[in-house]
């Protein structure tokens, strides 16, 4: 079986490109015909957090793979939507995640928000004693904005290796500004979720047309699904983040970042195509919906009427 690409965190540590990821649809359910099928597939990278509670499906279809342990890449978030910011411990959500999962460390752990620590800083310096206790081999953090990430640059020991976004052709006009040049500054990878929004969530869009295009200039079968894909890790040279409940997409959806020659690079034409297309809609998902994740960024800074979060009265 080909194996996955992968690149090098600002730590030295290797990661798979394309992650498998247990939230969204698969998020506090038995996980582990999908992981299973996920692994059968060829993917050797998986994205959990505490907040998604499948843990323990999770962790069982890993090790009954029979796949040794130091062949999968763990990268995990901590934190808790429903809980107080101010009460946020890193060891006690690290401790019951692995206990979960059946590890004894993962291989990234990341903050899931700014917004469920209550002081950056602080939690950023429990995340450090986290992998000087070989916890987690990398940490990073997740929707993070320039100002919290900068908070962290003032006084970290150990940089953040990543920060997972919500990424699309619509959402980068929102990070160009400062976040990504902040990010590539510090060696600080993004890992782009949501990439496939103009084509689950947000469809009729600018970029359909483009993307559609594309993939049928590309030719061989290549979907606008693996365009959008290709586009989100190739544009940042860093990690990207998919989910399906379906095989034919699980097989799919890996083959642009296996290390075979069948599927080459998008062009810098048509990076620049399908980016030009977002920018002239932008918006970001959890921006509307969740308005309260990375307060500030792209102008965003009122919270929704609905919002349920215990930490929106702050923002």
């Amino acid at each position: 079986m080909s194996v996955v690409k992968s690149v090098k965190l600002n730590d030295g540590i290797e990661v798979p490109v394309i992650a498998f990821g247990i939230g969204t649809a698969l998020a506090k359910i038995d996980t582990f015909s999908y992981v299973e099928s996920a692994l059968k597939h060829g993917y050797r990278h998986f994205d959990c957090a505490w907040h998604y509670r499948n843990g323990e499906y999770t962790g069982k279809a890993m090790r009954e793979s029979g796949i040794p342990r130091e062949e999968i890449f763990i990268s995990a978030k901590i934190g808790d939507f429903e809980g107080d910011p101010s009460e946020f411990n890193a060891n006690q959500f690290t401790e019951t995640l692995l206990k979960d999962l059946g590890v004894d460390y993962v291989d990234l752990l990341m903050l899931h928000a700014d917004i469920l620590v209550g002081s950056v800083t602080e939690a950023w310096k429990q995340m450090e004693t986290l992998k000087e206790r070989g916890l987690a081999r990398s940490i990073g953090v997740s929707n993070f904005s320039t100002e919290s990430l900068e908070k962290i640059l003032k006084i970290c020991k150990i940089t953040p290796s990543v920060n997972q976004i919500e990424f699309h052709p619509y959402s980068l006009p929102t990070y160009l500004p400062t976040l990504i040049p902040l990010c590539k500054e510090h060696g600080i990878k993004i890992a782009a979720y949501g990439s496939l929004m103009s084509i689950t969530r947000h469809q009729g869009g600018p970029v359909d047309q483009v993307v559609k295009l594309i993939s049928e200039e590309r030719g061989f079968g290549q979907s606008e699904g693996q365009i959008l894909l290709k586009w989100a890790q190739q544009i940042n040279g860093g990690i990207v983040i998919t989910t399906t409940t379906k095989e034919s997409r699980m097989a799919e959806q890996i083959k642009p970042f296996l290390d075979t020659p069948s599927y080459t690079d998008l062009s810098q034409e048509h990076i620049r195509d399908i980016s030009d297309a977002g920018a002239s809609a932008p918006f970001r998902n959890w921006g509307t919906n969740w308005p309260y994740f990375m307060k500030g960024e792209g102008g965003i800074e009122a919270c929704a009427p609905n919002a349920t979060h215990l930490n929106k009265a702050d923002i």
